[in-house]
């Protein structure tokens, strides 16, 4: 497997992977093409974003996104979007994908990653060795 930064020309194959990834259990998101491209494209255009890719060979299995911010104490990083093609999901591709996503967020001097998930992925991010948060719950309203 190799990995390397996010490209432009790279967005069509991640929009597929993205709409197929979060259609999916245990999301089963409604996701378009369009709603996909357009969410991706915004990440890809916003400086403070980084992503990766994972290639197997020439073709493109797995992607993850994430936003560094400013912080009293230094930068952290929130992954945004993290998806593996589901042909290939449980092969060990996501958390080799984490490993190598964190090695380049510390050589960029960032100090902490964070994420939102759902409580059927939580296994995987604690497998990974991230714990939750001391004293934050996501709160939210339907407008």
């Amino acid at each position: 497997m190799e990995y390397r930064e996010i490209a432009p020309a790279d967005l069509p194959e991640l929009v597929k992977i993205f709409a197929e990834t979060f259609n999916s259990g245990p999301w089963f998101e409604k996701w378009t093409e369009k709603t996909a491209e357009k969410r991706l494209s915004h990440y890809l255009s916003n400086e403070s974003c980084v992503g990766i890719v994972a290639e197997d060979g020439s073709k493109i299995v797995g992607m993850l996104i994430g936003e560094e911010e400013q912080y009293y104490d230094g930068i952290v990083c929130a992954i945004k979007e993290f998806c593996v093609k589901n042909s290939l999901r449980g092969r060990g591709i996501g958390s080799a994908m984490v490993r190598e996503f964190e090695r380049r967020e510390m050589a960029r001097g960032v100090r902490s990653i964070s994420f939102y998930t759902t409580e059927e992925d939580e296994h995987f991010y604690a497998k990974n060795g991230y714990t939750k948060s001391d004293g934050m719950i996501i709160m939210g309203k339907e407008m």
